[in-house]
């Protein structure tokens, strides 16, 4: 029987591909994944960050983002086709 832990496991496919992350405080991160950890503590490279009301911009070089701070996350669609086909092949 396999065990799937979808978040989890959807992330670490995610490693090197580009997201978006909101925090519940209203900001969002849009980097490249480098890592997660089991408490979905994330760390991004190559950010951008955009405030609450959507009008100031920062851009870093790497961030780390603690995982009870996370409201939302967002990959891209390829991820988790990738993610679907290691579970499911095509016949």
């Amino acid at each position: 029987m396999i065990r799937l832990q979808l978040p989890l496991s959807l992330l670490k496919t995610a490693q090197g591909h580009p997201m978006l992350v909101e925090l519940k405080n209203g900001e969002t991160y849009n980097g490249h994944l480098v890592n997660c950890d089991t408490w979905m503590n994330i760390h991004l490279r190559e950010v951008i960050c955009t405030s609450k009301d959507g009008d100031r911009f920062w851009r870093m070089p790497e961030c780390y983002i603690r995982g009870n701070t996370i409201k939302y996350l967002r990959v891209p669609d390829e991820v988790c086709i990738i993610k679907l086909d290691l579970f499911f092949p095509p016949s």
